[in-house]
């Protein structure tokens, strides 16, 4: 039987949007209105959740039977808080974390920051990882310190212990972002049979590649779209083509590639200090019997799935 709700957890820049649009194409699936209802995140920070009918209200358009999800991956580091407050406030709910390569998503992560202009465009990753090595777990506690998270929420295995505790290998399925953009289509069905849903639901075409990192020329053009999209977001997820065509123009008028260019020193040093918490993970997911894509395969004792 499936289950009631579906919750992508984690993480961000992983694919989480393009994940939720397309197992939204599922005929069972029934989408929040907005992708990231964020209605567990103040658990996060010890504040107190609103009634359990504002998260219900997210889902006015479900049908009965229909597995209710939603995606806000800085759930994931939420930890016990918010795992324990998605366990007490929703029947048999199941959680999806979808992982990166973390290199990759803490650089995706930066530009994304940049791009959503909290930070000035001519920062580099070097003095943004700076300041934010600054930060200690206490600052962390904050919400606006959320956006030098880059490093640090690439360090998997650091939140993963609570989920486990909460939820079990058996109510949690570990995606990674390099085989949703390699093969699609057998990951997909492959959650929909977790769901015990049909996979055939899932069209061949689904994959939507969707909140992809751009830069941009002009930063009030930006901010406006911004503003907009984010007013808009409901009615934009009711129409999906719509919002693309609008995204297509949006980017032949504003949009360009991110100007940053990493120096390799940055990125060999950033892989340098997530060797220890991968192998971590490594053992960690192996222990469990996930199968691990090639960056974890690589640290000690991690193997390829065959």
């Amino acid at each position: 039987m499936p289950p009631s709700h579906a919750v992508i957890a984690g993480v961000n820049k992983a694919g989480t949007t393009s994940l939720f649009a397309s197992l939204s194409t599922h005929p069972a699936i029934a989408p929040a209105s907005i992708k990231e209802t964020r209605y567990f995140l103040p658990a996060r920070y010890g504040h107190p959740l609103e009634p359990i009918s504002v998260y219900d209200g997210y889902f006015a358009d479900a049908v009965p039977g229909a597995v209710r999800l939603e995606a806000t991956p800085s759930y994931f580091y939420g930890g016990a808080a918010v795992g324990r407050a998605i366990v007490e406030l929703l029947p048999d709910p199941r959680v999806l974390v979808v992982l990166r390569e973390p290199v990759s998503r803490a650089i995706s992560f930066f530009q994304y920051q940049k791009a959503r202009l909290r930070f000035p465009a001519e920062l580099t990753l070097a003095e943004y990882l700076a300041e934010a090595d600054e930060l200690d777990e206490s600052d962390f506690e904050d919400p606006d310190n959320e956006k030098f998270m880059a490093y640090r929420g690439g360090r998997y295995d650091d939140f993963m212990v609570p989920w486990l505790e909460q939820f079990g290998n058996d109510r949690m399925r570990f995606l990674f972002f390099e085989d949703l953009v390699r093969d699609p289509l057998p990951v997909l069905r492959g959650v929909a049979s977790w769901l015990d849903l049909d996979p055939l639901g899932i069209d061949a075409e689904a994959l939507s590649s969707e909140n992809r990192t751009t830069g941009y020329r002009s930063g009030a053009l930006q901010r406006v779209a911004l503003s907009g999209n984010d007013r808009f977001e409901a009615f934009l997820r009711r129409h999906m083509g719509l919002k693309r065509r609008l995204r297509w123009v949006y980017y032949r008028v504003n949009g360009q590639m991110p100007q940053d260019s990493v120096p390799d020193a940055i990125r060999d040093a950033l892989a340098e200090r997530y060797r220890e918490p991968n192998t971590r993970l490594a053992a960690r997911l192996g222990s469990l019997g996930v199968g691990l894509p090639d960056w974890l395969a690589a640290a000690p004792g991690g193997q390829a799935t065959a």
